[in-house]
This record gives C-alpha cells, sequence and structure tokens, in this order.
C-alpha cells in the first residue's frame, strides 16, 4: 500500500510539471527549535596543559575599582579571527539583501571589551586569551587559559574561561530561520554545567522581557547542550562556549547590531558569572 501512495505521489508530480513547467509545491516545514551545533572549531586531541615558555598572568591590581579584588580570574575568549572562512552574515559573505553587515570575529572582540570592563569595574580580574585580531590555534588558546589556571591555584584564586561566539544555521550564502541563544559544555556532569545554567538562566531572563529566544536541550536535566568541543574540554577549569544567537538570522542580527542587543549580551554573561561565583562561594 505503502509503494502505491508513493507511485502515485510521483505520477502526480510528473503530470504538474508538465501542465505547469513550475516545481510541484512543498508543504512548509513546521518550525521547530532543533539543536545547532556550535559554529566552532573542530577539537583538537593535543595535549595543552602548562608551558613554561608561554607567558603567564599578571594580576594587575591598577586596573582594578576601589572595590576588594575577587578571588576569581575570567578568562574571556572570542571565537575565530579575521581571516577564518566563513564566520559571517549572508550580506558580508555574500552580499545576500537585507544590507546586514556582520563578522563574528570583530562582533565577539566587541563583546569581550565591553565585558572585560564591566567585570573590571566590578573587581574580577579578566583575561582576554585572543587579543589578536587574527586566528589563534586551538591548542595555542587552551595553553594560555590553562597557564592562568596554574597562576590562579598558586594564589589560591579560582579560574573561570567562557568563549564567546555567534552561531550560524548554514554556509553564509542565505539567511535561515533557526535561532536563539544557547550555551554549550562537555558531556557528563561538573562545575561547568553549573556555569552553564547560571548564564542559561540570565539569558532568559533578558531576552525573554525584548522577545528575544533561547535554545536548550533538557535531556540531562539542564539547559546547556553537550558536546566534546575543545573550548569546553580543554581548560583545567570551570568552562563553556556560549553561542550569541544566529548571524545567518536577519531578525537577530538586526538586534544583535543594536546597542541594547550589545548591552544584553553583555549583561547576559555578566549576570550568569556573578551567579555562579556566588552559587560556588567563591
Amino acid at each position: 500500500m505503502k509503494q502505491f501512495f508513493r507511485n502515485l505521489w510521483d505520477y502526480l508530480r510528473f503530470i504538474w510539471y508538465y501542465v505547469t513547467y513550475k516545481p510541484f509545491p512543498q508543504p512548509e516545514p513546521e518550525k521547530e527549535l532543533q539543536p545547532v551545533e556550535p559554529d566552532v572549531y573542530e577539537y583538537t586531541d593535543e595535549y595543552c596543559g602548562d608551558d613554561s615558555n608561554q607567558k603567564t598572568y599578571e594580576i594587575n591590581e591598577n586596573n582594578m575599582t576601589n572595590q576588594k579584588i575577587k578571588n576569581v580570574i575570567i578568562c574571556l575568549d572570542n571565537g575565530h579571527g579575521e581571516e577564518t572562512p566563513g564566520k559571517r552574515s549572508p550580506w558580508s559573505a555574500c552580499k545576500v539583501p537585507p544590507e546586514l553587515p556582520f563578522r563574528e570575529y570583530e562582533y565577539c572582540r566587541e563583546i569581550v571589551s565591553r565585558l572585560a570592563k564591566v567585570l573590571h569595574e566590578e573587581g574580577y580580574p579578566v583575561y582576554i586569551v585572543t587579543p589578536e585580531t587574527t586566528d589563534v590555534t586551538l591548542a595555542e588558546r587552551g595553553k594560555r587559559i590553562n597557564n592562568v589556571v596554574a597562576e590562579a591555584k598558586s594564589k589560591g584564586m579560582h579560574t573561570i574561561s567562557i568563549s564567546i561566539h555567534n552561531n550560524a544555521a548554514g554556509n553564509g550564502k542565505e539567511w535561515k530561520k533557526a535561532y536563539g541563544w544557547s550555551v554549550w559544555t562537555t558531556r557528563g556532569q561538573n562545575n561547568s554545567d553549573v556555569l552553564a545554567q547560571c548564564l542559561f538562566d540570565a539569558a532568559k531572563e533578558i531576552l525573554t522581557p525584548l522577545g528575544q529566544k533561547t535554545r536548550h536541550d533538557v535531556s540531562d536535566g539542564d539547559d546547556d547542550y553537550e558536546d566534546n568541543f575543545a573550548m569546553c574540554r580543554m581548560p583545567k577549569c570551570p568552562a563553556v562556549l556560549t553561542e550569541n544567537m544566529f548571524q545567518d538570522c536577519i531578525d537577530e542580527v538586526k538586534f544583535l547590531l543594536t546597542e541594547e542587543g550589545k548591552n544584553s549580551i553583555v549583561e547576559i554573561h555578566r549576570k550568569g558569572i556573578k551567579r555562579f561565583v556566588e552559587r560556588m562561594g567563591w
């Protein structure tokens, strides 16, 4: 019976084509929030431990406010580099209208710069993992973070790492309909999941009143997505990767480019970090 209906469908498509010379209409798929793999590098198994030749992080109290310096160093990693292929809106990649210029490396560096300033004002030591505009290998990023971890431990301090990205559903040649803010950790349960949940809760609180969306996976009892991505796996501290909405979704790019959008992304991370530090009692 199934074969009969398949044959009938093919016959109707054949008749439609020769009568109208138009493609047979397809039903619109139901709009769902399906998991979208983060727009990040493939991970490597290269060891990224301490390296005596790697410059270590020094806490500069002159950059702090009059507040007491917090006992936690915040490592902020901004995704990709100016020469990384893709990682931009369809307008920036192929001049696909509407005119919404957007490049992930540039946007994430602006967010990290703004966030670092806010965190400094609240007394947090901040380490920007990739101050370069060019791309930095995952191995090098991992080494830099783990050197900060080692330096922090020697001073009785804690460390957390957040890699800040924008998501993408396609190859940059057309606008897509996927949407929503999300956060990723490694598989399994540890303090990274606590950090991720604090960030997700902050995102939902901040974005929902603005009409913006979040996306999540609750299959293991929390809201983060999980995979073995390098920037979540390599750091020897609580580490997450945030996907700050989609660079190939028209509505989200419009939002991200506004001051309200940029301030919202910064506030998500500030609020989530503060909540995590308080929850850990650090």
